[in-house]
């Protein structure tokens, strides 16, 4: 019994002892997970700052994809424009033409661009691309051009010295900038069509099917160099130097000086108003004579219009032109020569399918310069024109610019200036024509 106290005693002495020790051992494991968490929570933190790092990066990367892509899109959207406010067109110009007395030729007298009798003739296929610039938009919308370029039998006979083709013509081919400076600016360079006179080469802006002989003879086609207008209100201010008279290539080394002065107006009973005077100024090739010279040469043009009630037309165009130094005699002496004339024009939509239009003219060649011959000229042209197709399917322009035309010209002459079937001449010239014309514009 007394072993059994004595051993009791010692084991409840030991025990503490047993237990103290299993305390330090717990409480050093302790420490240990405790610092191995705190480890481990760096190593998170570290992971997560590393990861948000990443993010950001990311995040630029994509917002650098993004401005580069809407950068793009502005750049190819932009172009795009550009290429979506080009126009296409085309027209056709088909005509007969029958000079009484005169016969089966290709060379009458006073027909700038219809010189072929008793034939049928495609006197023109033209197409036309152009942009207009504006002022609303980027930069590629300050851009734009124009080219109309014409097949057809009419090519030798507008073709510039230097671009002379039997077939084809481009009568107008420029780029076009549009100054952002007050209403606009427009600056032109490369060929363009001449801003004198009334007549234009496009038939279907003509009221009558021949050309004026003013068109033809006293005043130039086409010139080829810089151009700029600018409009205020009313007027329009238009300046230009140039390579001269239809010269692409310039001929003499010297520039001619383009100038317009317009004024335009419409309000009450008047539709539209337009008063226009131009100049041209500059040497240019004397090729009639008996020596190639280059003298000076002016020309001055006014042309008015004026439009009443949308259907009644009154037309006035007066074109004077000097000269010097052209040598018409074997002593090689210089003269200086002149041509003037004038042209009225009647035009009445008498219904929105048929437009009649007189004009009369009278073209004083005293010098024989321009025509070959020393003559004073008369000419009267009645036409009547007809859109068969007009309004028959409403908003459809495909049908709408049909026209069939038709008119009679007699021409007068001071001097036996019509040759006759025969081989002789004559002072008068009668004649009947008929044309086709259709355009379309995309």
């Amino acid at each position: 019994m007394k072993r059994l106290t004595i051993l009791f005693l010692a084991l409840t002495l030991l025990l503490p002892l047993g237990t103290l020790s299993s305390n330090a051992q717990s409480t050093e494991e302790l420490k240990q997970m405790i610092e191995e968490n705190r480890r481990q929570n760096e190593l998170l933190m570290q992971k997560i700052e590393q990861m948000e790092a990443e993010k950001a990066a990311t995040q630029l990367q994509v917002e650098e994809l993004s401005t580069k892509q809407e950068d793009t899109d502005l750049k190819v959207n932009g172009f795009l424009s550009f290429f979506d406010a080009i126009d296409l067109g085309f027209y056709v110009d088909t005509t007969y033409q029958y000079v009484f007395d005169r016969g089966s030729t290709s060379d009458l007298q006073l027909r700038s661009l219809y010189p072929d009798n008793e034939q049928f003739a495609i006197n023109a296929f033209t197409i036309s691309v152009s942009k207009t610039p504006t002022l609303e938009g980027g930069v590629m919308d300050l851009l734009g051009f124009r080219a109309d370029i014409l097949i057809g039998e009419q090519a030798p006979l507008l073709a510039s010295s230097g671009l002379e083709s039997d077939v084809i013509d481009p009568y107008q081919a420029y780029l076009q900038f549009l100054a952002p400076i007050g209403n606009g600016l427009n600056v032109y360079a490369g060929k363009f069509v001449t801003l004198a006179g009334y007549e234009v080469i496009e038939a279907k802006d003509n009221p009558n099917i021949t050309r004026s002989i003013l068109f033809g003879f006293a005043i130039p086609f086409t010139h080829t160099g810089v151009r700029a207008d600018y409009s205020a209100g009313p007027l329009t201010l238009t300046a230009g130097l140039n390579n001269g008279w239809d010269q692409v290539k310039d001929d003499n080394g010297n520039v001619t000086i383009e100038s317009q002065l317009a004024f335009s107006h419409s309000g009450g009973v008047i539709s539209d108003l337009w008063i226009g005077v131009t100049g041209y100024f500059g040497r240019e090739p004397g090729d009639i004579g008996f020596d190639e010279t280059n003298g000076w040469r002016e020309l001055i043009t006014a042309v008015g219009t004026i439009t009443l009630d949308d259907w009644l037309t009154f037309i006035v165009d007066a074109d004077f032109g000097w000269q010097q130094d052209i040598i018409f005699n074997e002593l090689g002496s210089e003269e200086g020569v002149s041509w003037w004339g004038i042209a009225g024009y009647i035009v009445a939509d008498v219904h929105p399918a048929i437009t009649l239009a007189l004009r009369g003219e009278y073209f004083d060649d005293e010098d024989g310069f321009r025509t070959g011959t020393a003559q004073k000229l008369f000419e009267l042209t009645p036409t009547i024109s007809v859109k068969p197709f007009k309004g028959l399917i409403a908003g459809n322009r495909f049908i709408d610019n049909f026209e069939a035309r038709a008119e009679f010209r007699w021409d007068h002459s001071d001097e036996r200036y019509f040759e006759t079937e025969d081989g002789g001449f004559e002072k008068d010239q009668y004649g009947v024509m008929g044309q086709l014309l259709y355009w379309i514009e995309l």
